[in-house]
């Protein structure tokens, strides 16, 4: 099962200087904790790096500690654990191909009780087709350009990226997934897999345990929309690179991420009026083919 947050070396060794620096003062996590004025488990989640400390958590522990003189060290630490990147090439050559990547995003999808994406103009990976999955990983920069995946690995991360959509019909889930209308336009293969991909999105706005919402061009983007990005609760956002993926773990920048959101499904159209710009497409689509 992967890990609630991704963790990398550099949040790694803030957990261990900072497990480090209460050890120095002779106090066991519990009796520091006491002395913080907090529950013994967020000492331990911290120490551990199950939980990521804020600014506010490091100058307190610190205090708390005597070692005010370890801030600049501390800080510089911290700085580096905010945002962790992930390699495609390492991942995929490394860590079991591109089906085993797939099917860890499966397993924190499962964990998840809430998952909110945007792009604008992607369509994401809980509401692909399995012909527009595997042509838009066929392209430059997917597995088997970045990592000389083989094919039958490929078809495998394209049949798991298909079981990750059960999220999508789990009552117990809240999932919010917001498009730009260039989503329905961009293609990455033939219009009969678009066609086919716009099918799919259109009976998914239909789907009562699917938020799915799509920003017309004819509306302001209430944002600058220079990435998509998705969020798992309140635990990390995952931004997608040509190369690798940015995890955001901060909770400060989470909650930035979390207002852009907002603003962004605000400005989105949803069920019947969404249908209606999909089948608009499609009929254009269609025309401009024949």
């Amino acid at each position: 099962m992967s890990a609630p947050t991704p963790s990398g070396p550099d949040r790694a060794r803030l957990a261990t200087r900072l497990r480090e620096i209460r050890a120095a003062t002779g106090m066991s996590g519990n009796r520091f904790a006491k002395h913080l004025g907090w529950p013994q488990s967020r000492v331990s989640k911290i120490e551990t790096g199950a939980q990521f400390p804020t600014g506010e958590d490091i100058t307190a522990w610190l205090d708390a500690a005597g070692a005010r003189g370890e801030e600049g060290a501390v800080t510089e630490l911290l700085t580096r654990a905010r945002v962790e990147s992930v390699s495609f090439r390492e991942t995929f050559r490394d860590q079991g191909g591109a089906a085993a990547n797939q099917r860890r995003w499966l397993e924190r999808g499962q964990e998840a009780t809430r998952i909110a994406e945007f792009h604008a103009a992607l369509v994401p990976g809980l509401l692909q087709t399995p012909a527009y999955a595997r042509e838009l990983v066929a392209l430059p920069a997917g597995p088997a350009d970045l990592a000389d995946a083989p094919p039958e690995d490929v078809e495998r991360m394209v049949a798991v990226r298909i079981e990750r959509q059960a999220v999508l019909y789990d009552p117990g889930k809240t999932v919010s997934l917001v498009i730009g209308e260039a989503a329905l336009w961009v293609r990455f293969g033939s219009v009969e897999t678009q066609l086919g991909q716009l099918d799919r999105l259109r009976s998914l706005a239909e789907v009562r345990t699917v938020d799915l919402r799509i920003i017309p061009f004819s509306v302001a983007m209430p944002v600058a929309p220079l990435h998509g990005f998705m969020i798992f609760d309140d635990r990390f956002v995952q931004v997608e690179t040509q190369t690798g993926e940015v995890f955001v773990v901060a909770p400060d920048e989470i909650a930035v991420y979390e207002r852009l959101f907002g603003r962004l499904r605000g400005a989105a159209v949803a069920g019947g009026e969404a249908v209606k710009l999909i089948q608009r497409v499609a009929r254009q689509l269609t025309a401009s083919d024949s």
